[in-house]
């Protein structure tokens, strides 16, 4: 997990990393959440931001995990068909049965509204599945090909991540555990 690797490596972080449990997660969304990612989230298992800005949902909670904020996104866009529009093109994995295993998840979101999904296409291997993210949740979706531990070292340490990279104003990345 090179990229992993390299954010423990700029962070300077050395806690000891946990055992999450993501199997009920991938249960109810069908499908193995990437590698890369629940190895971001073992090596850094306490509940924290990154440079104080980039937040990274966990494996278990009640409001901070991968499947209670998807559950609540499924509630908003069913509630209100018209949120649906706030997630196009791609829409919601699972808000309607013709989304055949296609559709958003989220992984993560920043302290100033950015929000991180992966564009989840459960017939492939999730290593594939490319990061899609907005700085404003009425600002259209840019696609990223990386993994999420890519995006999050590159917003941390390229000031020229636009537009979401920190660099330029946070010099030496970080991680710190509420």
């Amino acid at each position: 997990m090179e990229w992993v690797d390299r954010l423990v490596a700029a962070t300077c972080w050395s806690t000891e990393p946990g055992k999450l449990d993501w199997s009920s997660t991938e249960r109810v969304l069908g499908t193995p959440l990437p590698a890369d990612f629940k190895e971001l989230r073992r090596r850094f298992p306490e509940w924290g931001a990154f440079s104080d800005h980039v937040l990274v949902l966990e494996a278990q909670g009640d409001t901070e995990s991968v499947l209670a904020n998807h559950e609540s996104l499924l509630r908003s866009v069913r509630g209100n068909p018209d949120n649906r529009r706030m997630f196009e093109p791609f829409g919601i994995l699972g808000a309607s049965d013709e989304s055949d295993g296609k559709g958003l998840v989220q992984w993560g979101y920043s302290l100033i509204e950015e929000e991180y999904y992966w564009l989840v296409d459960t017939s492939v291997d999730s290593s594939t599945w490319p990061v899609v993210a907005r700085v404003d949740p009425l600002e259209p979706f840019q696609r990223l090909d990386m993994t999420a531990s890519e995006f999050v070292y590159r917003v941390l340490t390229e000031s020229e991540f636009s537009p979401f990279g920190v660099a330029a104003t946070i010099e030496t990345p970080y991680y710190r555990a509420f």
